[in-house]
Parts: C-alpha cells; structure tokens; sequence
C-alpha cells in the first residue's frame, strides 16, 4: 500500500504566499539511509532567500527546502545500527527538510540530545553547526574575549550567545528591535540596537564579531575590531526587507560589501572570515565532526529558544513572520 506525505516546494520565485503545499509518494529507505517521520522542520532565513531566488546552492526549481527536522524514524535502510525504528532524532537534511517524512544517509541522523525535546531538538542543526563553525572552528574563542554578535535574537545568535559565555567571553548582543533588548539581556548579555552601537564610539576592542547583515555594516562593525580581533561573516539580510523580491537591494548590498585588502589587514592586524556552513557540512569529514560535537549540547546544557510554531500548512505565514523580524529565537513547521 502506498503511503501519502507531504511536502511544501518551492514551485516559482516570490513571496511567501507562493510557497507550494503538495503531497507526495513515500519511499523506502536505501542502504546506509534512514526514514524519519518527521514532527518539526526549522525555518531559516537561507530558506527565505531562497524562496526569493536569492540563494545561489538552491537547487533548480521546483524543490523542497528546509536543513533540519526532529522526528521519529520510521524505517531504516540496510547496514544501518546507529537508530532504529521508533527512536526519536534530529537530522541535517541540506534541502529537503519541508517534509513529513524525510529519508536520509544514516550520517545526518542523531539521537535527540537528553536535555532537548523533539521541539527544541528541531532547532539545533543549523543553529548549533553554525554556531560552533564561527566561534570554534573560525575564531577560537578564548576565555576574556569580548564578542558582539550582530544576529543574537536569532536562533544562531541565542545558541552562540549561550557558547561564548559558557567559554567565558563578554557578550554584546545587537538588534535593529528595542524591544527585544530584554531578551538578549536574559541571556545575560548586553544589549544595544545596533543604532546605539554606531552612535557610542566607546563600544569597540571586541576580540570576536559575528556578522549577519554585511553589506554597509561590515566595515561599520569591523572598525569595532581590537588588535588581533576577528570578524565571522554569516550572510546577507540586509539584502531582503519584508520579504519582497527586490533585485535592487540584493544588488545594492552587495555593492556595498567590503572588498577588502590583505594590505590593509596589515594595517588593522585584524581578520575577517566569511562562513557557508551548507558547504563546510557538504564534506562527509565535517559532518562527522560536527555530529560528533553535538554531545556538547548536554554538556554545556544549551537551550534553543523556540520563538513560534507554525502548522506546516501555514509555511508562508511562517517565512513572512521570520522575515518582517518579529520573530526571536527559531521558527518551526509543526507536521
């Protein structure tokens, strides 16, 4: 007997009422995969971007978004030992992860962490990897490090937020929201609008700053920098604004991104890294490591703040919730 699910596609570029909720065929997981049944995906603002056709590794139209899903595996392929049917897990999906069932290698599944429930657990793949990617692997934050990070109502920014104190560096978290300072102030960093940072000139010698925006805001935030300091570059959303398809603000911001001169780095004695977790977790070593690593999410009890759940059938709600920044924390698809 054949099984319908679903699934939510990308069928044509534009806003978020465009997105497509269609069904779809289940299929049996190869060997070395795993089919998961799955309770929550998480909405990214890469999904955004490429809902808009912004988003060069999107693939060809019509396609399936979404990196990460919690759930429960459904079945397993051969060779397969590390789950079992009816575990709860977490899974990487790299596209995909808009789906009530998902099938995927057996290398992007992980056990759902002991702190977490399948709600939270939808919220680390992305957040966590990118996260530890950009404090870790790029920067190699020290205890003392003072560290602005620019996206800290954000998923990726509350986890790192939670990172950087737990290695014992001082966080100023920003937001273009004042009133969504308390929130940053809760996870016990400073807070400012971003506004209030450029107007105090005070604020700066950061060791580490975690960029989301670029364009403008990279050499306006790298001036911040401290002898030796380093600047991690995530993206682009100063690019989009209310999830409109506007070519002239994507072009505007990448005019306006920085091209910037290893001589003049002599000068600064400063470093600039740029991350694309998608690719880094493209190399089948680096995920590895990185679902490795995960068992630091119980250690160093991190916390994924859920901002909103949305029903699945609701996903251009969600994009538009995401998008016109109301949202804190992660946003979810409820399945």
């Amino acid at each position: 007997m054949t099984t319908t699910h679903h699934e939510i596609a990308i069928e044509k570029f534009g806003a978020a009422h465009t997105l497509s909720f269609r069904d779809r065929a289940a299929t049996a997981p190869g060997p070395g995969e795993v089919a998961v049944d799955v309770k929550y995906s998480g909405v990214n603002f890469a999904d955004v971007q490429m809902r808009l056709g912004f988003y060069p590794d999107a693939p060809k139209k019509p396609f399936v978004p979404g990196y990460e899903i919690s759930g429960v595996v459904a079945e397993v392929g051969a060779g397969v030992t590390a789950v079992k049917p009816g575990d709860a897990v977490v899974a990487g999906t790299y596209f995909g992860g808009y789906a009530s069932r998902v099938t995927v290698p057996a290398t992007q599944v992980f056990p759902l962490p002991r702190n977490a429930t399948l709600e939270t657990g939808a919220a680390l793949p992305v957040n966590y990897f990118t996260a530890q990617l950009a404090l870790h692997d790029m920067a190699r934050v020290r205890a003392g490090d003072k560290v602005l990070i620019e996206c800290a109502t954000g998923g990726v920014g509350v986890l790192a937020t939670q990172m950087a104190r737990h290695a014992g560096c001082e966080v100023v978290g920003l937001t273009t929201s004042p009133h969504k300072k308390p929130f940053i102030e809760a996870l016990g960093a400073i807070a400012y609008t971003r506004d209030e940072l450029y107007a105090d000139e005070s604020v700066r010698g950061f060791d580490l700053i975690i960029n989301s925006s670029g364009g403008v805001h990279i050499n306006r935030q790298r001036a911040r920098l401290g002898l030796t300091g380093r600047m991690v570059c995530l993206g682009m959303s100063s690019g989009v604004k209310d999830g409109r398809r506007n070519f002239a603000r994507i072009a505007i911001a990448a005019l306006r991104t920085p091209r910037i001169s290893v001589l003049k780095l002599f000068d600064a004695n400063t470093g600039i890294y740029a991350l694309n977790a998608l690719h880094v977790l493209r190399d089948p070593v680096w995920v590895e490591r990185m679902t490795r690593s995960l068992v630091a999410v119980d250690e160093l009890d991190l916390r994924p703040h859920v901002g909103k759940v949305f029903d699945a059938r609701e996903a251009g709600a969600a994009h538009a919730f995401l998008e016109t920044k109301q949202a804190t924390g992660k946003v979810l698809l409820a399945w």
